[in-house]
């Protein structure tokens, strides 16, 4: 796969994770490929749009481990 089906697919799987796992409706953005040798992580930036506020959230993807969700943080 290249870099653009990869952040298709982080990005639609860290919003489909917060809707489902945290409640939260999460609109993706950007999509950051982390450095390193083996590594295979995205960071997924957006925001998470709420009754309260829009606020500016992150999610990180691991694409080498069947696109499974490690982590997020609001920013």
């Amino acid at each position: 796969m290249n870099k653009k089906e990869i952040s298709k697919l982080a990005s639609a799987v860290a919003a489909t994770y917060m809707k489902d796992e945290e409640d939260i409706d999460f609109v993706p953005k950007d999509v950051e490929f982390l450095g390193g040798k083996g590594v295979s992580t995205v960071l997924v930036c957006g925001y998470a749009n709420s009754k309260e506020k829009i606020k500016e959230v992150s999610a990180t993807v691991d694409y080498g481990d069947d696109y499974r969700v490690t982590g997020y943080g609001y920013n």
